[in-house]
């Protein structure tokens, strides 16, 4: 690594330093500074967010709700049989793994 010879002093009020100091991610506010004005090896490979219609994401989460929902009512229900039970998850499980791959394909359908 190379030597750091140049300094930059800013100064801030006591509530903007208690602001940087809750919303670092590094044990070092320096080094947090430098990548996050910077850029950090990791944000260099994040991987873009897709736009996706925010209409379409909530209505995906209200149906994942609903999914859960069912899922711990039938966890909870006495009067159906295992077999039935499993059944009825393993047919949530692959709604919910349809609805993620919607999700994860949306940019491309949308």
């Amino acid at each position: 690594m190379k030597k750091r010879t140049k300094r930059v002093e800013v100064q801030f009020t006591e509530a903007e330093y208690e602001q940087l100091l809750q919303k670092k991610t590094k044990a070092r506010l320096a080094e947090w500074v430098r990548d996050t004005c910077l850029g950090s090896e990791l944000s260099k490979k994040a991987k873009p967010v897709p736009k996706v219609d925010p209409a379409l994401l909530v209505a995906l989460s209200k149906i994942g709700s609903n999914i859960n929902q069912i899922a711990r009512h039938l966890n909870m229900d006495k009067t159906l049989s295992a077999q039935e039970k499993v059944k009825a998850l393993f047919e949530l499980a692959s709604i919910e793994q349809s609805l993620g791959e919607l999700v994860d394909n949306a940019d491309k359908v949308f």
